[in-house]
């Protein structure tokens, strides 16, 4: 199979990385030459990793293009490209919608969409996909748990929650730096701050199906320290932030 990517950056180091590392076998991988270092880097680092020296040369060789490039100049770019019939084609481009990607992408035989996450190099990453034949679902399978979503409203609902990782590391470091200020190395407090909240969303991801509520109520011993923090931080109104800070990102996809 060979795979071409549009725009260097940090989603297609990633998945570069992520399928060269993995289980998937005889891949070539063409990249763009935009981003000169990381793209000689990529190249130099794995074998099955080809610079061209234009977009349109990384479309000419390859059967599924996926497409990585910074919303403002999406258009643009996908716009003086020439795509083939027996293309397909996968944009990881936030806020370029389907009708969009389709009309751009033409005459490929399929154009879709897909989510992933800098964790894809771990192979440890949940993808959701929109319209993705089976062929790429397979390809992005390696990289982790595969979602297909059956609305694009959903898949931008979706989308919308990639806007929270940098509070959800502020989070962890606030938590860390109030546990250092109470004595504890910063060595250690940093290392259980990130432990303590993966093992626990590890528990989620074991629970069938997923039940938050439940997990929440069963740690919430009556009289105890979850039942008072949780009290507390919801009082404070801390959780509607969040779900406003979403609000206020999926207003930029239309929703």
């Amino acid at each position: 199979m060979k795979i071409g990517f549009i725009g260097i950056g940090k989603i297609t180091s990633a998945v570069v990385q992520g399928l060269c590392t993995s289980e998937a076998e005889g891949l070539e991988i063409f990249v763009s030459p935009r981003n000169k270092e990381l793209s000689l880097s990529l190249a130099a680092r794995y074998a099955n990793v080809s610079r061209l020296e234009s977009n349109q040369a990384v479309v000419d060789r390859s059967d599924i293009v996926i497409i990585a490039v910074r919303p403002p100049v999406a258009k643009e770019v996908l716009g003086a490209l020439r795509f083939r019939e027996d293309q397909t084609v996968v944009s990881l481009v936030a806020l370029l919608p389907y009708a969009s990607l389709r009309e751009l992408t033409q005459p490929a035989a399929v154009a879709c969409r897909a989510i992933p996450l800098p964790t894809v190099v771990q192979h440890n990453c949940p993808i959701p996909l929109y319209r993705a034949d089976e062929r790429v679902g397979r390809l992005f399978g390696y990289l982790g748990e595969t979602l297909p979503v059956s609305d694009e409203a959903g898949l931008h609902a979706l989308w919308t929650l990639t806007g929270l990782i940098t509070p959800y590391y502020d989070l962890l470091k606030r938590l860390s730096e109030w546990t250092i200020a109470h004595g504890v190395q910063p060595e250690t407090a940093n290392a259980y701050v990130a432990n303590m909240f993966q093992s626990l969303s590890f528990l989620a991801q074991q629970s069938h199906p997923i039940h938050f509520g439940e997990l929440s109520r069963h740690a919430a011993t009556p009289g105890g320290i979850n039942e008072q923090a949780g009290a507390e931080i919801a009082a404070a109104g801390a959780h509607e932030a969040w779900a406003a800070a979403a609000d206020g990102v999926l207003m930029r996809f239309g929703g």
